[in-house]
């Protein structure tokens, strides 16, 4: 049996984090990983969902289903796509209602980040 550790070591490992998710009609539409993969679709100056899912450690397909998820809930696609031919030369954007939620997620990102900032300040877990 191995050796317990100590209730001090143990509160020095406690942290604080806050989630949030954009919710549309009482359904989560948008959280973190979400909205990585929508800021990584708008950086990609190829248009490549590939890229931009690879950078999420995402498959093409889990991407892609994300996609489809939000646009089934909100019932609008957050991309333009064009499909390219046999060598390729397809693309992917983001489109109006697709920027819109990202915006928004980053602005109430950016608020509860601040949130979260003075509460670990101020609350003191030991």
């Amino acid at each position: 049996m191995g050796k317990e550790p100590k209730i001090e070591e143990l509160k020095r490992k406690i942290s604080f984090g806050i989630k949030f998710w954009l919710r549309f009609e009482n359904k989560n539409i948008l959280g973190s990983g979400w909205a990585d993969l929508l800021k990584n679709i708008k950086k990609n100056k190829d248009g490549s969902l590939t890229q931009a899912a690879k950078e999420c450690n995402y498959s093409y397909k889990y991407a892609w289903n994300i996609l489809k998820r939000i646009e089934k809930r909100t019932g609008k696609p957050v991309v333009e796509t064009n499909r390219g031919g046999v060598g390729g030369g397809g693309w992917i954007k983001l489109n109006e209602w697709g920027q819109y939620l990202l915006d928004v997620y980053n602005r109430y990102y950016k608020e509860i980040s601040k949130i979260e900032h003075n509460l670990e300040g101020s609350m003191k877990t030991n």
